[in-house]
């Protein structure tokens, strides 16, 4: 039978770490709003950034065109950044995890997919590079891919630190693509979609090419847009109106495609308001060229190669940032899904331990008095 000592040593011990889960459950549930916050806020600054970009690679793509018909040389070269060079041998990876454990199967899960994506690349033959965002990534590829580890980064909760690590991430990796060290870039990291809900993505930033300007990702809505193309092709962005709250986490700017005759259609996951307000009345962004001559914007400096070689850092640190914050809010989610079951499983056992301690107590009491009169009756 246990004894009743350690019964109670054991439940005030698990009423102990109850209450750091619990406290940290709420720590990940406080860090999750500021990170699907610092998504939302984000997303209008690299949504018009990406507009720039786009309407530079136009201009040039249009200049190039018109000059090729009239049999000269081209006046502009798109930068390689945008286009690449042909090449995909040098392939560098940047894998978004945590820098503390305490969150379930998040980093165990991120570092999977990357290793599967690693040896998918090693057997095509293409030398593959790493930069680890967290420690917990570079403690669990070090083994296996340790060499090619060629910078590390600790994860950080601040989105101001994340901006600053996205900087000089993003400044590494365009010295690395000017040297000629890599051909082309992936990002590995949790999408966030919900505190139970994170998927593991595998998506390409470097060469930068047109359509995934706009997208940060392949395949990713993250400003709602609406992928059905019989809906028209006007994208808008939509501010949050200063009337209306949402109370729903996760929701907020939004670009919207196409337009019905009453409110446009809003991808449900950022949305914020109904009211639209047009970002810029020049019509279709991905129309044809023929439709559109972009040389009726004027650009100061005036040779838009130069402008746009200014801005591929900052839509890539854009990029980088987009992914961090991802990371961050799937983390988070992770730790707080994991913290509240660990809170349930200990009030469970406490439940457990507190109806056996109860148990043997009544039966000590039992025994103790079948004695006492036993003894009695035997006078």
């Amino acid at each position: 039978m246990a004894n009743l000592r350690e019964l109670r040593n054991r439940i005030a011990s698990i009423k102990s770490t109850r209450k750091i889960t619990s406290a940290m459950k709420m720590v990940a549930a406080s860090r999750l709003r500021q990170s699907q916050e610092a998504i939302t806020e984000s997303g209008y600054f690299a949504a018009s950034l990406g507009r720039i970009v786009l309407r530079l690679i136009k201009t040039i793509s249009y200049t190039r065109a018109d000059d090729l018909a009239k049999g000269i040389a081209p006046r502009y070269e798109m930068p390689r950044m945008i286009t690449g060079d042909g090449e995909d041998m040098r392939h560098l990876v940047i894998i978004f995890a945590s820098s503390r454990g305490l969150c379930g199967g998040f980093n165990l899960n991120i570092v999977k997919k990357a290793a599967q994506f690693i040896e998918h690349l090693q057997s095509q033959g293409r030398i593959v590079r790493l930069i680890c965002i967290g420690s917990k990534a570079t403690e669990l590829l070090r083994e296996q891919f340790g060499k090619q580890i060629v910078a590390t980064f600790n994860s950080r909760v601040g989105a101001a630190d994340q901006l600053a690590d996205a900087e000089n991430i993003a400044t590494h990796l365009i010295s690395m693509f000017e040297k000629g060290t890599i051909d082309a870039c992936s990002v590995v990291y949790n999408h966030f979609h919900s505190a139970i809900s994170q998927e593991v993505r595998i998506r390409p930033i470097v060469p930068m090419q047109a359509a995934r300007i706009l997208q940060p990702f392949t395949g990713e809505n993250p400003w709602g847009f609406l992928t059905n193309d019989n809906e028209g092709g006007l994208f808008r962005l939509q501010r949050p109106s200063r009337r209306k709250k949402s109370g729903t986490l996760g929701k907020g700017k939004g670009i919207v495609r196409g337009m019905s005759q009453g409110r446009a259609k809003v991808h449900s996951q950022y949305k914020t308001t109904q009211e639209r307000r047009i970002l810029n009345a020049e019509g279709d962004l991905f129309s044809g060229l023929q439709d559109l001559n972009p040389l009726e914007y004027d650009f100061e400096p005036e040779n838009p190669v130069d402008l746009l070689n200014a801005i591929v850092p900052e839509i890539l640190t854009a990029l980088i940032f987009r992914a961090s914050l991802e990371s961050s809010a799937s983390e988070n989610g992770a730790r707080m899904t994991a913290m509240d079951n660990a809170t349930n499983n200990a009030a469970d056992i406490i439940d457990e331990l507190t109806l056996l301690y109860n148990q043997t107590r009544q039966a000590m009491i039992t025994s103790e008095l079948t004695e006492i009169i036993s003894g009695a009756e035997a006078l």
